[in-house]
């Protein structure tokens, strides 16, 4: 066998790869022999067709197998042993247009064609990057405070209806004089008076009582006609030419009444550690700051990512990749809709690129000791925030993080956040940060 690198310019090059008898014939030789072996004819005892007549028959597919999984391994091979850095995998060079003659043909050439990451290093930019820090504020935490108290409170089930209720009851339609239509639409459902946001139609609601009906349109309920079909039973197509009027009876009503802010409160949400209101207040912030500061890293971690990808530029072999795309896609895309996608793939690659090239050049790794560290401190941590502080056992622990390491799409995620956590560190130890506050709608309204 013989592989020569031939350059074409700084992002391509052709292999040339040479086989002879010596490269394949024993493999060919004994893949024949295994279906001689395992070979049933008429005429033949299983095991005992000539070798002859196997191979007239199956020769040229071995052959050409036997080759193919040659050449993959020693291409394979050949780039892992000089280092090359490559995009996507090699494809048939575009001029391999040599008939091969499987039947006589000993000596065989192949050429494929490569493409690079151009060779570049990686320097720490020397203008600054704001880095954004969410301010929390005493209204922030009683938001939070609020929803916890809506999500620990209880149902009750009022006489009367008032605002933020859930009123239950039949839908019936009318007829043009307002009288029950026998054939009409009739639905059990509910009404969200938090959704209604007319306040004349709200009113109509408020003091209802079971038993009571009123006579509405049900566009007056919503603008979302998916939502006024949920709540009549019908196709959403039909709601648009819906003009009837429904009567609408109350068989129940019901309230979620939001938990007292108290010691059972505190408990249920944290567990026994936290006692005072003081104590709750500072806790919930503390959460908020852990979220926004998470939130903070991953939108700094994009813009400096995209401004190293500005700098550098990196240049791509677009028409291999063009090339590699149309052979390789399994959604079997036109060279039109490739043309079309590819700023957005190429854009993407470059990121990868420039990500990967950090990771090298600065010998960022991730062992498997600290992704087991991580599932292990993220699995107590969930366990004890659903059990009020509780140890989770030390064999139980040890088994859920086998068993979420098993997950391999789930480990990939996983190595994936250890990198970016990396990554991010690494940036932030180099780059030149300028801090800014903001408030949360100034922050998510950049993103």
């Amino acid at each position: 066998m013989n592989i020569v690198q031939e350059k074409v310019n700084d992002l391509n090059s052709i292999l040339k790869v040479s086989l002879g008898p010596a490269d394949y014939q024993q493999l060919v030789e004994k893949q024949l022999k295994d279906i001689q072996r395992k070979a049933s004819m008429p005429g033949f005892r299983p095991g005992k067709v000539p070798v002859g007549l196997v191979k007239k028959m199956y020769g040229k597919s071995v052959l050409a197998d036997e080759i193919n999984k040659v050449l993959n391994h020693s291409v394979t091979q050949y780039i892992s042993d000089n280092q090359l850095e490559i995009l996507g995998q090699p494809i048939p060079a575009q001029n391999e247009n040599d008939i091969i003659d499987w039947e006589h043909q000993q000596e065989f050439e192949f050429s494929f064609e490569l493409g690079h990451i151009p060779d570049f290093q990686i320097e720490v930019l020397e203008e600054p990057f704001e880095y954004l820090i969410i301010k929390t504020d005493d209204a922030l935490v009683d938001k939070e405070i609020e929803d916890m108290q809506r999500r620990y409170g209880k149902v009750s089930y009022p006489e009367k209806a008032e605002r933020g209720d859930l009123v239950f009851g039949d839908f019936s339609e009318l007829d043009a004089e307002g009288n029950l239509l026998e054939s009409g639409i009739k639905k059990t459902s509910s009404i969200a008076l938090d959704k209604i946001t007319n306040e004349q139609v709200l009113s109509r609601f408020i003091g209802l009582s079971k038993g009571d009906h009123l006579e509405l349109d049900p566009h007056d309920l919503s603008d979302n006609h998916t939502d006024i079909a949920a709540m009549l039973g019908v196709n959403s197509d039909k709601v648009a030419e819906l003009n009837s009027k429904f009567q609408f009876k109350v068989t129940n009503i019901s309230r979620m009444e939001h938990a007292e802010i108290n010691e059972e409160l505190y408990h249920k949400v944290y567990g026994d550690s936290i006692n005072t209101i003081e104590a709750f207040r500072a806790k919930i912030d503390d959460e908020l700051k852990a979220m926004f500061n998470a939130d903070s890293d991953r939108y700094f971690l994009s813009k400096a990512i995209a401004g190293l990808v500005r700098k550098y530029d990196v240049q791509l072999p677009e028409e291999f990749l063009k090339r590699w795309l149309l052979v390789t896609n399994e959604k079997e895309l036109t060279a039109q809709q490739i043309e079309h996608e590819f700023p957005v793939y190429a854009e993407r690659l470059r990121t990868q690129i420039i990500i990967n090239k950090i990771v090298k050049q600065n010998n960022l790794s991730v062992s498997q000791e600290e992704i087991q560290n991580y599932v292990s401190d993220l699995i107590k941590k969930q366990f004890e925030s659903y059990n009020h502080g509780a140890e989770m056992e030390a064999e139980d622990l040890k088994n859920t993080v086998k068993r979420v390491l098993s997950n391999e799409k789930e480990y990939n995620r996983l190595v994936e956040k250890l990198y970016d956590d990396k990554m991010l560190k690494f940036l932030k130890s180099k780059l030149k940060l300028n801090f800014t506050e903001v408030s949360v709608d100034q922050f998510y309204k950049q993103q």
